[in-house]
């Protein structure tokens, strides 16, 4: 027969287990979630030349642009299909910001492709998305690339709030709820694992 002390311990050890059990499922379901979260988010990224007053009002004006052609000519009703669409259009976007370019004066290369890479966490109008890899179109001016970084969300929200645009609740919840447990650790889980080094799908 345990004693008491053994009783206790043998307690204190079927709870450890128990609570070590259910906060393995709860992070295991957050990082199913973030999983499917990228999967159905593709986000614009626009690298501009340098970081002088003249590049980074064209890397503005390009995304003005690029979100006005999306806006109007994009008919996607899902993340595959807002890819597919990219995918076929990446000239278009390419031409978009050319001209765009040469109306304020300047000419410059410009190279669009669709790329899934790394992206830190970064905060929306009325949402966030967690740190990771996402599927992307990237539009590259100049041959530089060394100016500051444009960023948002293409799909869905075209760039404007992903906030109630995807499937699920889950995923809903996780961009668009508050600032809890479950997105930080879905944050610093994806930016300690997921691999920097860019790969190029389209382009």
């Amino acid at each position: 027969m345990l004693s008491r002390r053994e009783m206790g311990a043998l307690c204190a050890s079927l709870l450890f287990c128990l609570l070590l059990s259910l906060g393995t499922g709860w992070a295991q379901s957050q990082l199913t979630t973030a999983d499917q979260l990228a999967a159905d988010t593709l986000r614009l990224h626009i690298r501009a030349d340098t970081d002088s007053v003249r590049d980074q009002s064209a890397k503005l004006a390009v995304r003005d642009a690029v979100l006005a052609l999306t806006d109007e000519a994009c008919p996607a009703d899902s993340r595959a299909d807002a890819r597919a669409w990219a995918a076929e259009n990446l000239v278009r976007f390419e031409l978009t910001a050319r001209q765009t370019l040469a109306a304020l004066g300047i000419r410059a290369p410009v190279k669009a492709c669709l790329v899934n890479m790394y992206f830190p966490t970064r905060r929306y109008d009325g949402g966030a998305l967690p740190a990771g890899r996402y599927d992307a179109v990237r539009l590259d001016i100049g041959t530089r690339r060394a100016g500051r970084n444009w960023w948002c969300v293409l799909y869905p929200g075209l760039c404007r709030s992903a906030c109630g645009g995807y499937d699920t609740p889950a995923e809903n919840d996780l961009v668009c709820g508050e600032y809890l447990v479950r997105f930080r650790f879905v944050e610093w889980w994806g930016g300690l694992t997921a691999p920097r080094e860019d790969v190029v799908l389209a382009g």
